[in-house]
């Protein structure tokens, strides 16, 4: 079990994040600021933590944006008038409006952390210049083994929620130290490449800077390394379309860091094994414990479940239904596939929109109080980016990909051969079919298939989702006859193109008084 933090004094100073853990413990006191505060490396890593939890509120809201938006996950809550779940269904059919409210808080909480990171690193002195990330010196109690490592925490930390944010919308506001009300008033959207700098010096300043230990069930703590910030910049080179890049680092991971696959795929999902082998960063959760618990195993459980769910006890708190994957995805899993035993039935499995996942069953008494931890990133996701990078011509991508398959329990005439790669049309669709059964209900599916329009040259996002429209038109056209107005198949695929797979800048921001306007992403009013 874990060990919980108390961190009231770093939640005073970061923007009032009320909720965190580590092995310190730190009574609460009031009224202290900034001007007295970081100044001894207890006070730094307090103020750490708050950088941790403050993960939580953004995690919160992704899914909606990435797993509801791909072809995993299929919004059909027939004749509801439930004002989330015709939020929901606009996500789903790609008709978001640029006032949605879970839209403008994803925007706000990540900025919020990135806000507490860079208070954070401004406090030692730690600076984005010129594409780098500089070291100026200090003047607080801190070593400086004691700063480089805060601040590769920190730097990790910025570079996660930035790399969602310029996925998900482009262009956005680059920020990288504290400032005023008057400064903010300034900001404008950058170009993307240049939060991509900023991203992969964060990521450099992690593995220069952080815990290079290999990986030890004894020692595992749940925070950001130099082998999690080498997974995560590969993911980032993979994106931009740096391959070769990509395999040096994603090799060291393989061959240097002690991380590996857990022996079955339930166990990498247990809550009494928390932080194993397989798990190189994640947003820890712990139930029963004030607000620390995980609210999906809530969002996620079915609604109106029937029957007792694989001998499981029925929740006993208001469960959402919400994430409920497609019988689309669900009929592309082998039968012999374990991780297809992740998504069952609340009622008839002959009814699609009944399924959900299990990936985060927990017995609840408090809702949004589960004690699941939410993967960010794993060992399978290395050995699948190791085959993207690569391609079919290495033998080494057949190799990883069917080490994920025989976890998976996929051996034998299950496995692949060199005959099912032996394209780049067979390959592709291989490694991409893989990431998404290994990674359901994750966040993975949507960033992946932007992906594959760089890393890929017959996967694209657009001819992805044309195709899962084309599967559940007969569901949303249902649903829009019972509440709004008739979708026809060709309205919906009207909507898939480059512009709407972006997401839209929340309307608030532009209209807000501004020394310098900025545009909306194209498509949207």
């Amino acid at each position: 079990m874990k060990n919980i933090y108390k961190f009231f004094i770093g939640a005073l100073l970061l923007s009032g994040i009320s909720c965190g853990e580590d092995f310190i413990d730190v009574q609460p006191q009031s009224y202290i600021t900034e001007a007295v505060y970081f100044s001894n490396a207890e006070e730094l890593n307090t103020a750490l933590i708050g950088c941790y939890a403050g993960m939580r509120a953004p995690a919160k809201h992704e899914w909606k944006f990435t797993e509801l938006r791909s072809d995993n996950t299929v919004m059909n809550q027939i004749a509801t008038t439930s004002v989330d779940n015709l939020e929901f269904l606009s996500y789903d059919a790609f008709f978001i409006n640029t006032i949605d409210t879970n839209l403008s808080e994803f925007w706000f909480f990540n900025y919020v952390n990135i806000k507490n990171t860079n208070i954070l690193l401004d406090k030692m002195n730690v600076n984005y210049k010129d594409g780098s990330i500089v070291y100026s010196g200090h003047s607080n109690d801190a070593t400086e083994d004691d700063i480089k490592d805060v601040a590769s925490q920190a730097s990790f930390l910025r570079a996660y929620h930035y790399f969602n944010l310029v996925r998900l919308f482009g262009d956005v506001f680059l920020v990288t130290e504290p400032l005023s009300p008057v400064e903010a008033t300034s900001l404008t959207r950058v170009d993307k490449a240049l939060v991509y700098d900023l991203i992969i010096a964060d990521l450099k300043n992690t593995i220069a800077n952080g815990n290079t230990a290999k990986y030890s069930a004894a020692t595992a703590n749940g925070k950001a390394n130099a082998w999690s910030a080498k997974a995560l910049l590969a993911k980032v080179y993979l994106t931009l379309g740096r391959k070769s890049e990509a395999l040096s680092l994603l090799t060291d991971v393989i061959t240097n860091s002690g991380y590996g696959l857990e022996n079955t795929y339930s166990n990498v999902f247990s809550i009494t094994n928390e932080l194993n082998k397989e798990i190189l960063f994640t947003i820890r959760y712990k139930s029963g414990v004030g607000n620390l618990g995980s609210p999906f195993t809530t969002s996620f459980a079915p609604a109106t479940p029937t029957r007792d769910l694989s001998g499981r006890p029925v929740f006993v708190v208001s469960n959402q239904g919400d994430n409920a994957p497609g019988q689309e995805l669900y009929d592309t899993f082998n039968m012999a596939d374990a991780r297809r035993n992740f998504i069952l039935p609340s009622r008839d499995a002959s009814i699609p929109q009944k399924l959900f996942y299990t990936k985060y069953w927990y017995s609840l008494s408090v809702r949004d109080d589960s004690e699941f931890d939410f993967p960010i990133i794993r060992y399978a996701d290395v050995l699948l980016m190791y085959a993207e990078a690569a391609g079919n011509s290495d033998p080494k991508s057949l190799n990883y990909i069917n080490q994920v398959r025989a976890r998976a329990g996929l051996t034998g005439a299950n496995a692949l051969t060199t005959a099912d790669i032996d394209t780049p049309a067979k390959f592709e669709l291989a490694f991409a079919n893989e990431r998404r059964w290994e990674f359901i209900a994750e966040n993975h599916r949507w960033y992946d298939i932007l992906r594959y329009s760089t890393t890929t040259t017959t996967l694209n996002a657009v001819d992805i989702m044309e195709n899962h429209f084309t599967i559940i038109h007969p569901l949303l056209y249902d649903f829009y006859n019972q509440n709004t107005e008739d979708v026809t198949l060709s309205i919906l695929l009207e909507r898939v193109d480059v512009n709407s797979l972006l997401l839209p800048i929340p309307q608030i921001e532009l209209d807000l008084d501004r020394e310098n306007d900025f545009n909306q992403n194209p498509g949207y009013n």
